[in-house]
């Protein structure tokens, strides 16, 4: 019973705890114009360091309305389980639990607690991929999320049963609904809509400032940007939709992107102007529309919640549109709201899902954000930026081993990229009106971070999600999991990044390269028993298909973890070409090594010769100062390959010495810090290198 309890407690507190990095997705959506081959697409990344990673195919049914008249509608949980419940899809099911809770979250008391509510069931429901929200139906309608700051909400507290006050629905049930009963984009978005504003909305992150969505809606031949947001009394939601030019691109990365709503062509609640007025936050553009972004985002910066540094959100926009309109020439500077970025933009080439796939995998190479560059990437080009944290936590978890403040934690960053580490899953769904509904629908999903994982095609119609997708969690490491497949790919390519990366690089292109060039085919092929031996046979095909592409990944990569960890390991790279075995350590750059103590005693070596002097002058001063004193005075440079003109972070002491005594003198500070066992890292300028 204590382990109900606390089972029972953590679902309650789930949606009222929040901590930063928790969520902060980025979605996108493509018109039929924009993409090579006519097809819509959207594709987003579900960054979250704490969800129930596993993927649901939950099958279309038909429901004897005088028997249950009534859906349920389940209160948000983003950590496993995400749900338990008999009347969905495999893998919610009580039998696919694991941990040691197992028994707890299968019990009734535990499964009857997680509902809040009911709304009124229809006769059939379509079928659908889920996870921790609405994926993709069969009927070729597909949603992705961003979770967006919004000014309202921290009153919108959910519900805790079905009689209790509070509003009912957040994004996971509103998608959920309308995946089950919708054909369209546009059915999709007023559905969810009108649910959000009947039945009361609040803010599945319920972090200070973070209740907002943002949502990319598409069908076969269009693509709605929705923004959602509760409302100041917590009893409704204002809600807006605009669609996606056909040759455009739009993007959202937790902030709001519609600004002036056009009465003419936007979708929006019935509400949504007079509750900005009432409110006293009604903000308008140049042409007098309602600012949605000002009106119900943030305030201002630096502010509460996911904009706490704006560049964290408008850093992707630029770098998605920079990728598909290069001659725009966006620049990456704007102010808080990404006003220089526009609200879609039309894209410069075909764009394939392929394309799609390595914008989720970006890490801005080649920019002043380059994530393989600096000193943050160590010496072997690691892109993966860790999260703010405290250190290793003690058992009330205030323990700062990190020594970081509070404040330091908040405003220092690390550029934010597309593609991060703490990825739960990721897709490109593409929906093609050229093929039947049975075959149009492509879900291309993995899990984990997307530079190192696969995108596996899983087609709409399928009976079942393969199973490598279903099992696992973040409880432990699960060894017929396909996220800790990926995962334990992706950890290890961060011991030696430059060097691993190429070996996984090359498995993951050539398994995605050839799922699409075996598509034509198995489209074809699927048409052709659709329309000989019906819907089922065409289905069991696709399923089959589905099944195999993902076990030939999870083989893979099995193998992939042995192949790098044999190859690179302790420092060495195998070279197994001979019948004599030898290894090539890989050792650190130079520019890295100065920042150790590689280089603390070189004085000392050779009766101090004219090399160690001039390896100690390159250590102790920035390579300016270094290469001046060595040129001067000892008549040889050091040669260090000089990029930069600026001086940075001389020791004044030694440079004093330098202009008192000249070179002697400094030699002999110099030898009176090595000889201390200081390192010199402090005062040498790190290398771009």
């Amino acid at each position: 019973m204590k382990n109900i309890a606390i089972a029972i407690g953590a679902l309650a507190g789930a949606s009222a705890q929040s901590e930063p990095y928790n969520g902060m997705c980025t979605t996108m959506g493509f018109g039929t114009s924009a993409t090579s081959d006519g097809s819509t697409m959207i594709t987003h990344t579900a960054d979250c360091k704490d969800c129930d990673f596993r993927l649901d195919k939950t099958p279309p049914a038909n429901h004897d309305l005088d028997l249950n008249p009534n859906r349920p509608v389940y209160r948000y949980r983003r950590q496993y389980p995400r749900l338990v419940a008999e009347e969905r899809g495999s893998t919610w099911q009580p039998t696919n639990l694991e941990s040691e809770f197992s028994s707890d979250w299968s019990s009734k008391e535990y499964i009857d607690s997680q509902i809040v509510g009911y709304i009124p069931q229809v006769s059939h429901t379509y079928g659908l991929f889920e996870s921790l929200f609405a994926i993709m139906n069969d009927q070729q309608v597909a949603i992705g999320e961003s979770t967006s700051s919004a000014r309202f909400g921290e009153n919108a507290v959910p519900r805790e049963c079905p009689t209790c006050p509070g509003p009912l629905v957040d994004v996971a049930a509103i998608s959920l609904v309308a995946l089950e009963r919708c054909k369209t984009a546009l059915c999709a978005v007023e559905m969810m809509g009108e649910l959000a504003t009947k039945y009361g909305y609040y803010g599945a992150e319920t972090e200070e400032g973070d209740r907002g969505e943002a949502l990319t809606v598409s069908d076969p031949t269009s693509v709605y940007m929705m923004h959602l947001s509760p409302d100041p009394t917590a009893t409704t939601a204002v809600w807006v939709a605009r669609r996606v030019p056909d040759n455009h691109v739009t993007a959202a990365a937790n902030q709001f992107v519609i600004r002036g709503i056009n009465k003419d062509t936007d979708l929006y609640s019935k509400n949504i102007f007079q509750v900005a007025v009432d409110a006293g936050v009604a903000a308008y553009d140049a042409d007098g529309n309602l600012d949605f972004l000002k009106s119900y985002g943030v305030d201002s910066q630096p502010g509460p919640g996911l904009l706490r540094k704006s560049e964290y959100t408008t850093d992707r926009i630029w770098r998605i549109y920079s990728l598909l309109a290069p001659s725009k020439n966006f620049h990456r500077k704007t102010d808080c709201y990404g006003s220089d970025f526009p609200f879609s933009v039309e894209v410069e080439f075909p764009v394939t899902p392929q394309f799609v796939m390595n914008i989720n995998r970006d890490h801005y190479s080649g920019t002043e954000l380059d994530l393989t560059k600096g000193f943050a990437s160590g010496p072997y080009s690691n892109p993966v930026r860790y999260d703010p944290g405290n250190g290793w936590p003690d058992e009330s978890y205030a323990h700062n081993e990190n020594n970081i403040t509070e404040w330091e934690r908040s405003h220092g960053a690390f550029p934010r990229a597309i593609g991060i580490m703490r990825t739960s899953w990721h897709f490109v769904a593409q929906l093609r009106s050229d093929l039947p509904t049975e075959v149009g629908a492509v879900l291309h999903y993995a899990q984990h971070q997307p530079v190192t994982s696969v995108y596996t095609p899983l087609y709409g119609s399928i009976s079942e999600v393969p199973a490598p997708f279903t099992r696992g969690s973040l409880y432990s490491f699960s060894d017929d999991s396909m996220f800790w497949k990926f995962c334990s790919v992706g950890n290890y390519a961060q011991l030696a990044w430059k060097y691993i990366f190429p070996d996984i690089e090359a498995v993951q292109m050539e398994l995605e390269e050839n799922f699409f060039k075996e598509r034509g085919q198995i489209d074809a092929t699927a048409k052709s028993i659709l329309e000989a031996d019906g819907r089922d046979a065409a289905v069991k095909y696709l399923t089959e298909y589905s099944n195999t592409a993902a076990n030939d990944v999870f083989d893979e990569y099995k193998g992939l973890f042995a192949h790098v960890l044999g190859k690179f390991h302790d420092g060495a790279i195998s070279r197994p070409e001979t019948n004599v075995y030898d290894a090539s350590e890989y050792f650190y750059p130079q520019w890295w090594l100065k920042q150790s103590d590689f280089f603390t005693n070189v004085l000392g070596d050779n009766g101090w010769s004219l090399e160690g002097i001039k390896v100690s002058l390159s250590h102790v001063f920035s390579p300016e100062v270094a290469e001046y004193i060595s040129n001067k005075f000892l008549g040889h440079g050091v040669g260090l390959g000089v990029k930069s003109s600026k001086f940075l972070n001389l020791d004044s002491s030694l440079v004093i010495a330098f202009m008192a005594g000249g070179v002697t003198v400094v030699l002999a500070a110099i030898f009176v810090r090595v000889s201390m066992g200081l390192r010199t890292s402090g005062y040498t300028k790190i290398s771009d290198n």
